[in-house]
């Protein structure tokens, strides 16, 4: 009723019936009149980004400046306005699309549907002021019932007659996945670390009780007294311990490969004379199995650079497959060339088993023997030709293998470019023992193993050495405060001290020199080795003939007052 005037209940007229309304109803009505005249006038303005009605309720949001809107269109990241009961007033394109639905359907739904109860107690929680910006990592739920990792950043937006929350949304997915890959790396690489270490413990453990075995064996080849019998026995005994050790050390030469820390010995070298040594070492086997072993080293430049070791390691690997998949009454054929100026190529043929034709890079991967199943007994652990791979390719050659088919034999080649030495890296010849003088080293024996302790004590004895042994390094240096020494040769694992710090001391003290004598033995150890002041590094089991070698070096130099350590000019004995 127009002034706010009332009607009289029940009074009649031309019109249709009404009801009397209070003043206080009526202010109500005006408002609500006034409010909605009001947002027709921004939307005719273009002054509304959104309106949402939802009951008896008119949600509007102001418009803002052009620039604004198009930041918030273009963000990477969800953009979402929130009432404080949940409603959605309005989002950006990139929070439709991160829900996956229109952006139509989003706006005046409600939050929980794309989000937990907890995540929204948590986002709401800057209505009541408790704090003014929440930031919580949680998961979007999808239309289609995806899960997203997210990252929400929730403020209050106080406007004139309602509470408003912004809200961010940060997809987590990539960083989720780049976490996971760098955790997978991380474990990875502990795996790794803890891999290298049990090998290098494995080793260790391995050899030790190799030592004393191998030591033994040596030592009853020199006696002539024993019978042919007796002496061949020996020597297959030795050459069983010697292939154990091998077979120890292509597991450290994997690690070795794999972090690329493979090193190499380069000197100068005579390539037949390598291959006529792993040939001596792989005769007995091919005698024990009646092999048919014929050989053409026609090569005429044989001379090169490279580590003598390595290179013998890598013909002998590749002559011990050959012998091993070769049927008794077979035939090997091992033959040299110079195909190219400057180049020399070995190649070993066999009659053996061959292999599928389609497997011939499979030959040099670790772990992985092809033709194992044909024999049903080639042994061995799969390392060989992968780690003769990895030498070559140290040295600038290749390796490469062929066969015709299964049981029609296989074909291995090695080709290696020849460098030739400059003159400054000539060396002088080694000594040998029969340049020793009469008299020996006085020698500090320390070893903890009793076997090892007792027979090595016995063939430096033999040598000609003064030898004095400790278990301990407290009984070392026990030894060394009331003896004077001209050489320790020490294991480093040693229970009270380690042979490391022993040597430390005794170098400080007494100036001693130092040979290491380890089951540990990876580039690192070696390192530590002479850091500490060990003059030489052997790795167990140490070989009595190249102690013998050794010892004769320190020796000569001894005598002629060398002193390598000092850089002093030499003085006749």
């Amino acid at each position: 009723m127009a002034n706010g005037t009332r009607g009289q209940p029940g009074s009649s007229g031309g019109g249709p019936p009404g009801r009397w309304v209070s003043e206080g109803e009526l202010g109500v009505l005006e408002a609500s009149l006034q409010e909605a005249q009001e947002t027709l006038n921004a939307i005719r303005n273009g002054e509304v980004d959104a309106i949402v009605a939802t009951g008896n309720r008119i949600y509007s949001l102001t418009g803002a400046e052009h620039p604004y809107r198009v930041y918030v269109e273009q963000m990477q990241e969800g953009a979402v306005t929130v009432a404080a009961d949940g409603l959605i007033l309005y989002c950006n394109q990139r929070f439709a699309d991160m829900v996956g639905a229109p952006l139509e359907g989003v706006i005046s739904s409600v939050i929980h549907t794309y989000l937990s109860a907890e995540s929204w107690e948590k986002i709401s929680a800057v209505v009541a002021g408790e704090e003014s910006v929440v930031k919580h990592e949680s998961i979007l739920r999808t239309r289609s019932g995806e899960e997203i990792p997210v990252n929400f950043t929730a403020s209050k937006l106080s406007l004139s007659d309602q509470n408003v929350i912004c809200l961010v949304v940060t997809d987590l997915t990539l960083q989720k996945v780049d976490e996971e890959l760098r955790l997978a790396k991380e474990v990875a690489e502990r795996a790794n670390l803890a891999k290298d270490s049990f090998l290098a413990a494995l080793s260790h453990e391995l050899r030790t009780p190799l030592t004393p075995a191998l030591m033994a064996v040596s030592a009853l080849l020199q006696d002539r007294s024993l019978s042919s019998r007796v002496l061949a026995d020996l020597a297959m005994v030795r050459r069983n311990i010697e292939l154990e050790t091998r077979l120890i050390d292509d597991l450290l030469d994997l690690t070795r490969i794999t972090h690329n820390k493979l090193e190499l010995l380069e000197a100068p070298l005579d390539l037949h004379g390598v291959l006529r040594n792993a040939i001596d070492v792989c005769a007995p086997d091919i005698e024990q199995r009646s092999l048919n072993l014929s050989f053409d080293l026609a090569a005429n430049q044989t001379n090169t650079l490279g580590d003598a070791v390595r290179l013998q390691q890598v013909f002998w690997n590749v002559i011990r497959n050959a012998v091993k998949f070769t049927p008794g009454g077979g035939a090997i054929r091992i033959s040299t060339s110079n195909p190219e100026l400057a180049q020399f190529r070995v190649t070993i043929a066999d009659s053996g088993i061959g292999f599928d034709p389609a497997d011939t890079e499979k030959l040099f991967e670790s772990f992985r023997q092809v033709g194992r199943g044909v024999t049903g007994e080639a042994g061995g652990l799969g390392l060989g030709l992968a780690i003769s791979r990895a030498i070559i390719n140290a040295h600038g050659g290749r390796i490469w293998g062929q066969s015709p088919g299964l049981n029609l034999g296989a074909t291995i080649e090695v080709e290696l470019p020849l460098r030739q030495p400059l003159p400054s890296t000539a060396s002088a010849a080694p000594a040998t023992p029969s340049q020793l003088t009469t008299a020996g080293l006085r020698i500090l024996l320390v070893e903890d193993h009793e076997d090892t302790r007792q027979i090595f004590r016995m063939i430096l004895t033999q040598k000609g050495h003064l030898v004095q042994t400790a278990a301990t390094a407290k009984a070392a240096l026990a030894l060394a405060d009331n003896h004077p020494f001209d050489l320790v040769i020490s294991d480093l694992g040693l229970p009270d001290l380690s042979g490391t710090d022993l040597m430390r001391i005794l170098r400080e003290r007494y100036s001693l020199r130092g040979v290491a004598v380890s089951g540990y033995g990876m580039e690192k150890d070696i390192r530590q080795s002479k850091s500490a002041g060990f003059d030489y590094h052997l790795t167990k089991p140490a070989d009595p003939a190249k102690v013998d070698q050794l010892l004769a070096e320190i020796m000569i130099e001894i005598r002629r007052g060398l002193s390598d350590r000092l850089g002093l000019e030499s003085v006749p004995a």
